[in-house]
């Protein structure tokens, strides 16, 4: 028996204004500081106005969002009692939106207890509505939230159904102005999303219809929404839409060993989680591909070929587009450390990747010997048989 989750979803041009028809008396807006301060916010402030809501906004929120900042909103939301809870900006403020939501709702639980087996009960104090400003976490539709813990940076992979949003509202005019090295990293976020769920051993064919639709329309629109600040708004537009697919696909079938990888390697070197997982999507598909010949096989119609052969081809077509894009292909351009600095953190890498829940769903469970091999061939850009 499979489940597909899903929020509901409202998108186009002029979708934003849809906040106005839900009644609500009290919102919460929970945001970075850089909307805060450039005022991105005002425009939901003013639609939430016209339901005749009180609004709040919570524009804390860090890259990496940290537990130290989930309690902050966590105590704000206790105090002013909203109910409704909005989602604005990219993932850190989506993932914290939702960890504030949980933790509102269920007083008597902690960060930790936000996992599949505990029962969590949520949506009945007020409703999550997530509103992306850019356009590849995938945060709106999902079930995950990834939140930092400590002074070493660990990442929690926090997830529950009960965590998807009431509504995910993808309005184009946010991410219009997003500058060509965001547009690049959170579009091969996306990119990783869909190819590494494809190959999930939890993909099913719900997941895959939303994932291969998402490759096909960021292989195509990408290289056209990075070339300069002027990009054309049916590129913006068919790109939200794909990364909302994308974390519907993965959402449902979860990621694997490339975000195992990116996540440790961003947490050590704080580095962009779109870079890192990025970084490492061609070795997703390289060691995985004897073992997902047949799923990873599903996107030759959409690349232009009759069959993969194998993974070397399909992971260069991806280094391809990152060449088009301009993304890091190695760790010394993503991470701008010296070789002595990588070496010395190699086993914690190592360890943070092993112990990732990101693994579970792998095509391939792989050893620590096999991750130490991936960390070395991506520290070079060499492609790696397995």
């Amino acid at each position: 028996m499979w489940f597909f989750t899903s929020p509901k979803i409202v998108f186009g041009s002029g979708a934003v204004e849809f906040l106005a028809s839900l009644p609500t008396k009290k919102a919460m807006i929970v945001c970075d500081r850089f909307l805060a301060e450039r005022g991105t916010h005002q425009v939901i402030v003013e639609q939430l106005a016209k339901a005749g809501a009180k609004v709040e906004v919570f524009g804390q929120v860090e890259p990496e969002p940290h537990i130290a900042t989930v309690e902050a909103g966590v105590k704000l939301a206790r105090s002013f009692e909203p109910d409704m809870i909005v989602g604005l900006g990219g993932g850190s403020a989506m993932d914290m939106a939702k960890a504030i939501y949980a933790l509102y709702e269920r007083p008597d639980l902690t960060i930790y207890d936000i996992t599949p087996i505990v029962e969590l009960n949520l949506h009945q104090k007020a409703r999550l509505i997530q509103v992306p400003t850019t356009s590849g976490t995938g945060s709106e539709t999902t079930w995950a939230t990834i939140i930092t813990e400590g002074e070493g940076g660990r990442k929690l992979e926090l997830a529950h159904r009960d965590l998807v949003a009431d509504w995910a509202v993808l309005d184009p005019m946010f991410p219009s102005s997003m500058p060509p090295k965001l547009t690049a990293d959170t579009g091969a976020d996306a990119l990783a999303h869909s190819i590494e769920s494809i190959s999930s051993e939890w993909a099913n064919p719900f997941s895959d219809a939303m994932g291969v639709k998402a490759v096909d329309t960021i292989f195509r629109y990408l290289p056209k929404a990075v070339k300069g600040d002027h990009v054309p708004p049916e590129v913006r537009e068919e790109l939200h839409l794909a990364a909302a697919m994308a974390g519907l696909s993965f959402g449902n079938a979860q990621v694997g060993v490339g975000h195992a990888l990116g996540h440790a390697l961003g947490s050590v070197f704080k580095v962009p989680h779109g870079r890192t997982v990025g970084l490492f999507l061609p070795y997703h598909i390289e060691y995985n591909f004897s073992a997902a010949r047949e799923k990873l096989g599903r996107l030759a119609p959409v690349l232009g070929d009759s069959t993969v052969r194998n993974g070397r081809d399909l992971a260069g077509k991806v280094r391809a587009l990152w060449d088009q894009i301009g993304m890091a292909k190695t760790i010394p351009e993503c991470a701008k450390i010296t070789e002595k600095e990588f070496e010395e953190k190699l086993p914690l890498l190592v360890e943070r990747a092993d112990s990732s829940t990101c693994v579970v769903s792998n095509p391939r469970i792989p050893s620590s010997q096999e991750l130490e091999r991936i960390f070395r061939a991506a520290w070079s850009g060499a492609p790696i048989d397995f």
